[in-house]
């Protein structure tokens, strides 16, 4: 983040912490699908929100601006996108000889269009996880719509009652789909990486973000002291610890898609910093740490390479005596994992983010001197 946004680095601190969370639940914790959706959705909330804020597609903004904006998504992601899946490749070949792949399954991963086959083969084939960038994609494609489309209703208070109307229709749907089921709207594994149903999650996130711009709660954040701010950030984390583990007991085994019965653990939290940024409370400055931001640039990373890493990996350390699911086994993956993450980071997408700043600062003096002339 800039300098003037060193505010809002405790949010980027929580999402690496869900991030990570993730990669435990895959490899660490068991029967953590709750956790797991929990956490993913609490990344699409977050991005929605920074997507409102830094993108505010206001009039005048176009399909060329839109194409920008595209290009620019595209260009930062999409070479860590194919990096993940090379190396979900070459994990495969260590790991299981996998000598070949599925032409098909290998062109729907480099199109980003994965998650929109229901057919479980697309899901596991290359490099699982790459589905949350396919639908982040989808996502960025249709922000303006949503931003515009929300901007219809006038108050925050009935985005929210819409946004609560749509997760309640939408657990209904989790809650009675049969999990073993092949067709699209009736499996539950489609519900959880369907992208379209990832618009609820976003447009939380936009909602969010348009109601930390009312009036009245700038009013009340602009009151806090640093011990309000402390006390509000401390009950946020409790308060959602508690609404997540009430969840996963009653509506674990019901609702696979389980960003239904965790956003209200995910909103709390997520709001409740937003309403303390700046506020210098003690749980943010322990979040802003400068070890944590660090790791914070590199949770694209952490996340797209996790299965590449894990199983690139596993053989080695079986044939050095490490036990699969012991703690140093597992202790030695993460470590390896946010190595390879910050050397990838570092050497491969820092050069490619450099080169395309540098690309974008070039076309803005030529665009002001071709205006001049006009």
């Amino acid at each position: 983040m800039n300098a003037k946004d060193r505010h809002l680095q405790p949010l980027g601190t929580l999402q690496l912490i869900a991030i990570i969370m993730v990669v435990l639940g895959h490899f660490w914790i068991k029967d953590a699908v709750f956790l797991n959706s929990a956490c993913v959705s609490f990344c699409f909330v977050y991005s929605g929100f920074f997507t409102a804020m830094f993108h505010p597609f206001g009039q005048g903004y176009g399909l060329r601006e839109h194409g920008r904006f595209m290009w620019h998504k595209l260009a930062k992601l999409y070479p860590l996108h194919v990096l993940g899946i090379a190396l979900g490749l070459l994990s495969g070949y260590i790991t299981w000889h996998a000598t070949g792949v599925n032409p098909r399954i290998l062109l729907a991963h480099l199109t980003l269009t994965s998650p929109w086959i229901a057919d479980r083969a697309y899901y596991f084939g290359v490099n699982p996880v790459a589905w949350f960038i396919c639908a982040l994609f989808f996502l960025y494609l249709v922000a303006p719509l949503v931003v515009k489309l929300l901007r219809l209703i006038p108050r925050v208070r009935w985005q929210a009652v819409l946004i609560l109307t749509l997760l309640a229709l939408e657990f209904v749907c989790g809650y009675s789909a049969d999990p073993d089921s092949e067709p699209l709207l009736l499996n539950r594994f489609h519900l959880y990486q369907f992208p379209p149903l990832r618009l609820l999650d976003f447009a939380t996130g936009i909602v969010l973000f348009n109601a930390s711009q009312s009036t009245a709660w700038r009013c009340l954040a602009d009151r806090l002291t640093p011990r309000a701010a402390t006390l509000i950030e401390a009950g946020a984390v409790i308060l959602s610890i508690a609404l997540y583990y009430l969840g996963k007991t009653y509506l674990h085994e019901h609702c696979y898609r389980a960003f239904c019965a965790s956003a209200p653990a995910v909103v709390v939290l997520l709001g409740a910093f937003v309403f303390t940024t700046g506020r210098n409370g003690a749980v943010s400055r322990v979040l802003s740490l400068h070890p944590l931001v660090v790791l914070s640039t590199i949770g694209a990373e952490i996340y797209l390479l996790q299965l590449g890493v894990h199983f690139s990996l596993r053989p080695l350390l079986l044939q050095c005596g490490l036990v699969k699911g012991t703690t140093p086994y597992l202790l030695t993956q993460l470590a390896a994992l946010l190595l390879v993450s910050w050397l990838v980071h570092r050497y491969f997408v820092i050069p490619i983010r450099d080169r395309l700043d540098c690309r974008s600062s070039h076309e803005a003096p030529s665009k002001g001197k071709s205006a001049e002339k006009a």
